[in-house]
C-alpha cells in the first residue's frame, strides 16, 4: 500500500513538473493562464520539488512493489492518451466515471 499512497502520489507530481519542465513554456507564462485545478497541482508539486530529492529516491527504488505503482500511473497515462488520440468521448467518460465512483467509495474527506 505504501507503494501507492507515497510512491504513486510522488511519482505523478514528479513526472507533472517534469512535463512541465520540458515543455518549453516558462512558469510565469503558464501562470498568466492558469486554472484552479492547476494551480492546486502545481502547488503540491512545488512542495514535493522543494524537498529532498535523495529521500524521494529512495521512497521510489526502495520499495519492493513501488515498481507495481509506476507502471499502473504509466498504464492510466497510456490509456488517457490513446482514448483521447482517437477521439473517444465514451471512453472517456468511462475513465472519469470510474474514477469518481472510486474516488467516492471513500467517503466525504474530513
Amino acid at each position: 500500500m505504501i507503494a501507492f499512497v507515497l510512491g504513486l502520489s510522488h511519482a505523478l507530481n514528479i513526472a507533472f513538473f517534469t512535463a512541465l519542465a520540458g515543455s518549453g513554456e516558462t512558469a510565469p507564462r503558464l501562470a498568466d493562464v492558469s486554472s484552479t485545478t492547476f494551480e492546486v497541482q502545481l502547488d503540491v508539486a512545488r512542495k514535493l520539488a522543494g524537498e529532498n530529492p535523495h529521500m524521494y529516491f529512495e521512497i521510489q527504488s526502495l520499495n519492493e512493489y513501488g515498481d507495481i505503482a509506476l507502471r499502473e500511473l504509466v498504464k492510466a497515462a497510456e490509456r488517457v492518451r490513446e482514448t483521447v488520440d482517437a477521439g473517444d468521448e465514451s471512453a472517456f467518460v468511462a475513465l472519469m466515471s470510474a474514477g469518481r465512483d472510486y474516488l467516492e467509495s471513500r467517503g466525504a474527506p474530513e
